[in-house]
This record gives C-alpha cells, structure tokens and sequence, in this order.
C-alpha cells in the first residue's frame, strides 16, 4: 500500500500544473493562429492583385488600337477581382501603351485597397493597399492587333543582309 499513497501524494501535488499550462499557452496558440490566417489572407490578396494585372496584360495584348487595349485591361482587371473572394471595391489601373507596337508590349499596374476587416484585430489594420504590375509582348507578327501579311521581302527574311 505504501506504493498507493506515493502515488496520490504525487498526483495531489500536480492537481494545478495543466491548468496553469494551459491558461499560459492557450492565449499565445490563438494569436500564432490569427496572425497566421492574416498573414495567409493578405498573401492570397496579392496573388489575386498579381492575377489581375497579368488578366489586363493578356487583354490588352489582342486589341487593335490604344483605345481599346486600355479599355479592355480595365475590364479584365475588373472582372478578375470582382469574381474572386476578395474585398476590393475599386481597384486603380494603369496601361502603359506606349510600347503597343508590333513586337512591343504592354505594362498594366493594379492598386487595390483590400478590406481585411473580417480578420482585423487590435493592433492588425483593418485594409491594406496591394500592388502588381504586369507586362506581356505583342505579337511580333501583327500590326495593331491584327495579322500583318504573312510574307517577308528578301531583307527581312536574312536578317537585313541582301
């Protein structure tokens, strides 16, 4: 018996010991978790940002005038964002055009202020301004957004040399 009541003397005196460790651990696990799911939300908004600004790149490549490469970067950007799961009311684009030549390219930046109030915490903001840029070529075989000829004099053909 004696081997009995060493053993309730030792449980006797651990009675608080979990509890103590909980209460002390518990608080730091739930922060770890939100900091994790904030840090994960704002990393998925910028890919969602990065995923428009190429959307509005590969729009505008295919057009045929400046107009309407500006007008459908706006566009695929807009759609993009408004169908994924992110607040980002009116997103601010940029198409540069300046190079919307046959072999150019085109340049499309995305500003969007996302609303992360639905993870915000004291002392974690409750939006954050994300930004992307993309570019992507134009065709070096088509002349405003539509197919050059198809045929080459002999100087282009070698390269400039007759």
């Amino acid at each position: 018996m004696p081997v009995d009541s060493a053993r309730s003397e030792r449980r006797f005196g651990e009675e608080g010991t979990a509890l103590a460790e909980l209460v002390i651990i518990a608080p730091v696990l739930l922060l770890v978790a939100l900091l994790m799911i904030f840090f994960g939300r704002i990393e998925s908004a910028q890919g969602d940002v990065e995923a428009a600004a190429r959307a509005g790149a590969e729009a505008a490549v295919v057009q045929s005038s400046l107009a309407l490469a500006q007008s459908s970067a706006s566009a695929a950007v807009t759609a993009t964002l408004s169908s994924e799961h992110m607040a980002c009311p009116s997103p601010e684009v940029s198409t540069n055009v300046t190079n919307f030549y046959s072999g150019g390219s085109v340049s499309v930046v995305v500003t969007c202020v996302a609303r992360l109030s639905d993870v915000a915490a004291p002392g974690i903001p409750g939006s954050r301004t994300l930004s992307a840029s993309s570019t992507a070529p134009m065709d070096p075989y088509t002349v405003g957004g539509t197919a050059a000829s198809g045929t080459l004099d002999s100087a282009q053909r070698t390269g400039g040399a007759s």
